[in-house]
């Protein structure tokens, strides 16, 4: 580890890895601004009026594009207020009679997802989570104690880790899902987001060539296009999307009108694809100097290397605790995200480490630099 000298934190700004929001050049908004201004003048009354009831599933040219995008029946997609609806839906429609409030989740995982399981009565436990994915021979011994409810996932670029699993790993959780006769959920936001290397195939696809398997995916459109649309789906098996409408209408109907419209003119017009194109054009350099930064600061002990998405993670050795880590950064002017809290309440970070998600999708190469530059000064006076 290199032993940089910091900036006067006093003097120098806060680095913010605190969060992992589309930086405002990833977001097309005078694009998004002229749909929303023909879809205005074309169909006024329609947009301003209540969706249909009766489960609805969302808007029906929206499931039409969805299902193109990703090659599936429209019939089997359900229409949300982003994915963190999806997934309290979701969590809703799995644990409200399941004999069973088991919920396993890699550890570390996406915390306001481990949030709502918890609101709904699950206990979620960690299962460790290597460079491919999760560890599969954990996974068998926990099964073959108790099955779960579901196992949560985010398979590409995952948050916080940047792991991608393998797509050996995928097949075998398929194949897991229908020996054990558990549900996986699979999140995708960051899937598009891939600066290199081939994607592997999504577990929902995976699963339509295994009897008894069941995978629902959970995806949307904040980090390819506009996180203010508030734009999030579900792909299910047939009898999953009524289900969820059931549940939406007697909370809060449907998702905008509006909003669905006019994602569904972003996907027509082709703004979606070329959005897609543009943020990886854009992050792509951004994530290669945010590695080189990384290693150069903190070293290779423990480094995800991540493919795409947003987030680099490192679990960091340090003679001390977590919280005086995070209050030694802050004086120094770094703001970082908890590490602990992306994992469920049975697991932690190895021992002697701080799990830090690093992202760089909204940090100039200079920021991002600066920012790990003073986590490696932080990190030696605690050593």
């Amino acid at each position: 580890m290199t032993s940089p000298k910091t900036k006067d934190a006093v003097t120098s700004p806060t680095v913010h890895f605190s969060r992992g929001i589309p930086p405002l050049e990833a977001i097309p908004s005078a694009d998004i601004a002229e749909l929303t201004g023909s879809v205005l003048s074309a169909e006024p009354d329609r947009v301003f009026q209540y969706a249909p009831i009766g489960r609805h599933t969302g808007d029906r040219e929206l499931r039409h594009q969805l299902g193109a995008f990703h090659s599936v029946d429209p019939d089997r997609i359900f229409v949300t207020n982003g994915s963190l609806q999806a997934l309290d839906l979701l969590a809703a429609h799995l644990l409200k009679d399941a004999p069973r409030k088991k919920v396993l989740a890699e550890a570390p995982t996406y915390d306001r997802a481990v949030q709502i399981f918890e609101r709904h009565g699950a206990q979620v436990s960690g299962i460790p989570l290597r460079g491919d994915g999760l560890d599969l021979d954990v996974l068998r011994e926990r099964l073959r104690a108790e099955v779960p409810a579901f196992v949560y996932l985010i398979p590409d670029f995952q948050n916080p880790g940047g792991v991608t699993t393998s797509e050996e790993k995928r097949r075998e959780l398929v194949r897991l899902s229908a020996e054990f006769g558990f549900t996986i959920l699979e999140d995708i936001p960051y899937r598009e987001l891939r600066f290199a290397g081939t994607a592997p195939t999504l577990l929902g696809g995976l699963a339509e060539s295994v009897e008894g398997a069941r995978v629902l995916t959970i995806g949307s459109l904040s980090k390819i296009l506009s996180p203010g649309l508030r734009v999030g789906y579900v792909i299910g098996p047939p009898g999953t999307p009524g289900a969820l409408a059931a549940l939406a209408e007697s909370t809060y109907l449907s998702p905008a009108p509006l909003l669905q419209v006019v994602a569904a003119r972003a996907f027509a017009s082709g703004l979606v694809r070329r959005n897609i194109d543009e943020v990886r054009k854009l992050l792509r350099p951004r994530h290669d100097t945010a590695v080189e930064a990384v290693r150069k600061a903190l070293g290779e002990a423990a480094l995800c290397v991540p493919e795409g998405g947003y987030y680099i993670s490192v679990h960091l050795p340090v003679r001390t605790t977590e919280e005086q880590f995070l209050a030694a950064a802050a004086a120094e002017g770094v703001a970082l995200t908890r590490g602990s809290a992306f994992y469920p309440a049975d697991s932690a970070p190895p021992s002697g480490t701080v799990f830090l998600r690093l992202p760089f999708q909204a940090l100039s190469d200079e920021e991002f630099a600066e920012g790990v530059t003073r986590l490696a000064s932080v990190a030696q006076r605690a050593e």
